[in-house]
């Protein structure tokens, strides 16, 4: 399985349940959540990026809005995932206390996050390597967006600050041997690519270490990982 599988099965979906998938992006892990056949499923971001097949699912509730401040009742759902949220927010803690505000009492709720500097390429150049995705962790977008390239490692530290009781704590690393666009790595290299674009010295240096990818991936001798990291979190009931 995958992030977004693994991610809605330590939620346990079930027949009939109500979801909540905040920070949906194109829903793929709506999708697995789908899977468990639940009653509803809120789609919650701040962007309409959700599939079109999704919005047109009768069980499936689209939400454009903050993740700070959810637009649902109290006690609204059974379970809810955060996944790859918490480096985009400015306030953890009012994330947190919002989901468990729409959770009903003995609610589940999966806090889960990627930690990028535990990203793993197969390369010619290890030293250049390791050079490109330590300027790719520090890199602060342009345009002011929130990011952590550490995020990952510090959820059981945020999910110890939330109301919920922490029930278990989960890692992984899923091999990928794409680097086509689209694919988890290309999107990686994409970040890496700019986050080395304002240096000079080093932009050109990180485009040929994408060729080079390129033609490991061609070559069939291509590895990506990062480690994926997931708190499972329980509402008192």
């Amino acid at each position: 399985m995958g992030r977004f599988e693994n991610v809605a099965a330590l939620a346990q979906p079930f027949a009939g349940a109500v979801g909540v998938d905040l920070g949906c992006g194109t829903g793929r892990t709506t999708r697995a959540l789908l899977a468990a056949d639940p009653r509803l499923v809120h789609a919650v971001d701040v962007g309409a990026t959700l599939d079109d097949d999704l919005l047109l699912d009768p069980r499936v509730r689209s939400h454009i809005a903050g993740l700070e401040a959810l637009p649902l009742p109290d006690g609204e759902a059974d379970l809810a995932v955060s996944l790859n949220v918490v480096e985009h927010l400015h306030d953890t803690a009012a994330h947190l206390a919002e989901v468990h505000r729409v959770l009903r009492p003995g609610g589940r709720a999966v806090l889960a996050h990627s930690d990028w500097d535990t990203a793993l390429f197969t390369s010619d150049d290890d030293a250049l390597t390791r050079t490109l995705l330590d300027r790719f962790v520090a890199h602060v977008p342009a345009q002011g967006a929130e990011t952590d390239g550490f995020a990952g490692r510090k959820l059981l530290r945020i999910a110890a600050r939330s109301p919920f009781a922490v029930e278990s704590v989960h890692s992984w690393a899923d091999p990928h041997r794409r680097f086509d666009e689209g694919s988890v790595a290309w999107k990686v290299a994409t970040g890496i690519l700019a986050a080395a674009g304002d240096d000079p010295a080093l932009a050109p240096r990180a485009a040929g270490w994408v060729e080079g990818l390129r033609r490991s991936a061609r070559a069939g001798e291509f590895l990506f990982t990062v480690t994926d990291v997931a708190v499972v979190l329980r509402k008192a009931g």
